[in-house]
């Protein structure tokens, strides 16, 4: 069965910490994990030398197995690209060639008909993630359906905005502001997209909490990144997307 949704994944588990509400959602939907490519053994990354590994190919061979696992709690499953995570090399990917990949295994479902979300690159803009928006850009640009999701735990390294917390505060807005700027950077004004915030209801927290903490060679370096534990409600259980307009 075809899905009806496309989640452009940049790591293993962006998809399950930014679009937990798709995937426990109702319809097809497919991951499409695009730096899920293995380096040659011998090879130590910055970040998974951070998560306690040391050999980068047998991390992400495990990393890989994380996935399944926790996308299984969904019924969900990915696609794996390729590409190697830009910890194993300097140069940045080109978007080109992520598009060419995916219409190598989607083929006409990334124009035709399903929905395609995909990293809005908030906050600290990893390079990575930088690159699938830029791929979904493209494909927009000829007609895809794309929504673009605040990418966790990036997208808050400065906190939520304001109006994602819909609290008001005589102090300046800096998350707001920045996000503002970082989504003008995408070619489409920031006013005709069409922004949700979906806060998970306890279940479906208490289950996204579950598919993360199975990402368990990740949970020390995502902690540590988000500043907090896991199972915070405030980190895990808000999630942010745009609908873009239909060009």
């Amino acid at each position: 069965m075809s899905p009806d949704t496309i989640i452009l994944s940049p790591h293993f588990d962006d998809a399950v910490l930014s679009c937990w509400h798709v995937l426990a959602g109702p319809g097809e939907a497919l991951v499409v994990n695009v730096f899920a490519g293995e380096p040659p053994a011998g090879t130590l990354g910055w970040w998974d030398r951070l998560a306690g590994a040391s050999d980068s190919a047998a991390a992400v061979q495990a990393r890989i197995q994380e996935d399944r696992q926790a996308l299984a709690l969904a019924g969900r499953t990915a696609i794996n690209l390729p590409f190697l995570d830009s910890q194993y090399h300097q140069s940045d990917q080109a978007p080109e060639e992520i598009v060419e990949a995916l219409r190598g295994v989607l083929g006409a479902l990334l124009v035709e008909s399903a929905q395609i979300y995909a990293p809005a690159t908030l906050g600290d803009q990893h390079r990575d993630h930088t690159a699938v928006r830029a791929a979904a850009l493209a494909l927009h640009a000829e007609g895809a359906k794309v929504m673009l999701y605040a990418d966790l735990p990036h997208a808050t390294v400065a906190g939520w905005p304001q109006w994602v917390l819909e609290e008001s505060s005589a102090e300046t807005d800096r998350a707001g502001e920045q996000w503002a700027m970082q989504l003008e950077a995408t070619g489409v004004p920031v006013e005709r997209m069409v922004a949700t915030t979906h806060r998970l209801p306890a279940a479906v927290h208490a289950s996204k909490v579950e598919a993360v903490l199975t990402y368990r060679s990740q949970i020390a370096p995502l902690q540590e990144s988000f500043g907090a534990s896991l199972e915070d409600l405030q980190l895990l259980g808000l999630e942010v997307d745009w609908r873009l307009p239909q060009t």
